[in-house]
């Protein structure tokens, strides 16, 4: 009888580690494309985070494999679409926060600028009571959820009513954006919600769903956007002024005089001629073969929405709105949603 008991013990042992071995195993598997689960779903989310534009589906598709290269080009990795534990750390960290510690001068309002964050969120992770911060100090600063801080370059925070049958789900599908987003938003524990509730969703205002797809190879015909000026930092690798740190810049700023005619790089519609969070007043237009131009923080837009706009034409004038030190032109050229470098399709 003894020796049934130790034997049934034995066997539920080798079950419970086999199951942990199993979950440590789930945990940090090498994901690559074919694969599914909750681990692919999970890194889906962090690089929708980071600015992807994917669908969460736990499906490691061609999508997911591309958004994984683009991200490892960026943090200057083995580009292979492979996601081993160098890519998985990576990953972390860039979904994780900065520290800073404060310099002479340094203020609550520079920080949240300087690190693309509120000021709210700076004082709400570090336990701030008032503005006030002293030479020393070691503050946690949160990096964002969608690649840039709470209110990005593509999108801006709403307000949103629960409906009936609502799920977390449901609404990130509805507004393109994801179910982590939202809960760090509303500081959720949970996935519960109920009818008739307010949160804060993050929503997408620039609509690339309805935008041309690339379907050949994207010729190098493309014209420079503005006949002056000089260019203050260029697409790649940077060392950023005031964090001493590299970080990765996707598009060409030109430092223009105030009012310097900004041309269209080439032919294209419209897609949004207005503000956008970040750059100011911008325009955006589609090429077709899925390229977009972006040309941001003008003083004046002169081309609307839907409009057709021949290469060359002058869309707007320089200036200095959004988040701007000076007067300059961010430009930007965008594949299917992507961020390539300019130079390589400027004739």
């Amino acid at each position: 009888m003894q020796y049934k008991k130790l034997q049934l013990i034995s066997i539920l042992v080798i079950l419970i580690t086999s199951l942990l071995v199993s979950q440590v195993h789930a945990e940090s598997r090498v994901l690559q494309q074919g694969m599914k689960g909750n681990d692919v779903r999970e890194l889906q989310e962090s690089l929708v985070m980071l600015g992807e534009k994917l669908i969460i589906d736990g499906i490691f598709g061609p999508s997911t494999k591309e958004a994984i290269i683009n991200f490892q080009r960026d943090a200057e990795l083995p580009a292979d679409g492979i996601v081993g534990a160098t890519t998985r750390k990576h990953l972390k960290e860039a979904n994780s926060f900065n520290k800073h510690t404060v310099k002479s001068g340094d203020t609550l309002s520079e920080l949240a600028s300087t690190y693309d964050v509120s000021v709210e969120v700076i004082k709400k992770a570090n336990d701030l009571n008032s503005n006030v911060i002293r030479i020393g100090q070691e503050l946690v600063i949160p990096k964002t959820a969608l690649g840039g801080g709470i209110n990005t370059d593509f999108y801006e925070i709403v307000s949103y009513k629960v409906e009936r049958g609502d799920t977390l789900e449901r609404i990130s599908k509805k507004f393109n954006t994801t179910v982590g987003t939202i809960k760090k938003l509303n500081d959720f524990q949970g996935d519960s919600i109920t009818s008739g509730q307010t949160i804060k969703v993050s929503k997408l205002t620039l609509d690339l769903s309805n935008t041309s797809k690339n379907v050949t190879k994207v010729k190098p015909d493309f014209v420079w956007p503005t006949k002056s000026g000089r260019i203050s930092s260029d697409y790649g690798w940077r060392v950023h002024p005031i964090l001493n740190k590299k970080q990765f810049h996707k598009g060409i700023d030109i430092a223009l005089r105030t009012g310097t005619p900004i041309k269209a790089t080439k032919a294209g519609k419209v897609i949004s001629s207005g503000w956008i969070s970040g750059f100011g007043k911008t325009i955006t237009i589609d090429h077709g073969n899925g390229v977009i131009s972006l040309y941001g923080h003008n003083s004046r837009l002169l081309v609307r929405k839907g409009q057709r706009v021949k290469q060359g034409q002058i869309i707007a004038k320089s200036g200095n709105t959004g988040r701007s030190t000076g007067p300059h032109l961010e430009f930007r050229i965008m594949i299917d949603g992507n961020h390539v470098n300019p130079h390589k399709y400027i004739n």
